[in-house]
């Protein structure tokens, strides 16, 4: 059953996560962000995001492959990647 979700919080719009990134990086000093999701929200957050990982572990969304700079249908793939040297 879904019950909502809070309206006063800057994720509830569609340029809410781009404004959490850019507020993270403003309040931490962060040099690199990266955003990881499998929505159209999410891809709008890169900018200000220095880039975009599309997940479609669970549904492939095609704009959301589109607008990735790199997609993955696991994570695994994701860490394995990371961790090389």
């Amino acid at each position: 059953m879904y019950a909502g979700f809070d309206e006063n919080e800057p994720t509830s719009t569609q340029t809410g996560k781009a404004q959490v990134v850019s507020f993270l990086k403003r309040q931490h000093g962060y040099e690199k962000v990266l955003m990881v999701g499998d929505g159209a929200t999410d891809a709008a957050a890169a900018p200000p995001a220095d880039a975009f990982i599309g997940f479609g572990g669970n549904v492939v969304r095609e704009s959301v492959k589109k607008d990735a700079d790199w997609f993955v249908t696991s994570f695994y793939d994701l860490v394995d990647e990371l961790n090389k040297e």
